[in-house]
């Protein structure tokens, strides 16, 4: 499958709802999505099919020198064809672009395909916040990725 990253829009907003709601136990509202498609500290990648079609997103924070993924999900019907990876690169681009220095994200204990695809691009997991998710209640892992080895200690 070809697959293409751009910048969303308010036009793909179903497809993130529906991508979102396929993915999560406690999916984002609208609202959440329209605030981060509002042009602040949110920039929302999107992966397209060659019919342009979206097949996943993700969801990054900068402020100052330090990013959060906030959100990364893919199609249910297009996973494990490379849709994540071109996000996370995406993702990572732009905050070498933004000189930012580390990259967090939290992740639920049980999600080991997703704590693999994080550790392969070097995250490490440096903490547990108990009990953070519900449907069902579970342990988010923290992890962190040092993007500036220089400002490592910094941040």
């Amino acid at each position: 499958m070809e697959l293409t990253v751009a910048s969303a829009d308010l036009s793909m907003l179903p497809d993130l709802l529906r991508i979102e709601n396929a993915s999560f136990t406690c999916p984002w509202s609208e609202e959440s999505f329209r605030d981060a498609l509002d042009e602040g500290p949110v920039w929302v990648p999107v992966c397209l099919g060659a019919d342009g079609a979206v097949a996943g997103f993700a969801c990054l924070m900068i402020v100052a020198d330090e990013g959060e993924l906030l959100n990364i999900a893919v199609d249910p019907a297009v996973r494990r064809m490379g849709a994540a990876r071109m996000l996370m690169d995406a993702c990572l681009a732009r905050c070498r672009e933004r000189q930012v220095s580390a990259l967090y994200l939290e992740v639920r204990e049980s999600n080991v395909p997703a704590r693999s695809l994080y550790r392969s691009y070097g995250f490490a997991e440096i903490g547990m916040r108990r009990n953070y998710y519900e449907k069902p209640r579970e342990n988010a892992i923290l992890m962190r990725l040092a993007l500036n080895p220089d400002a490592e200690g910094l941040s």
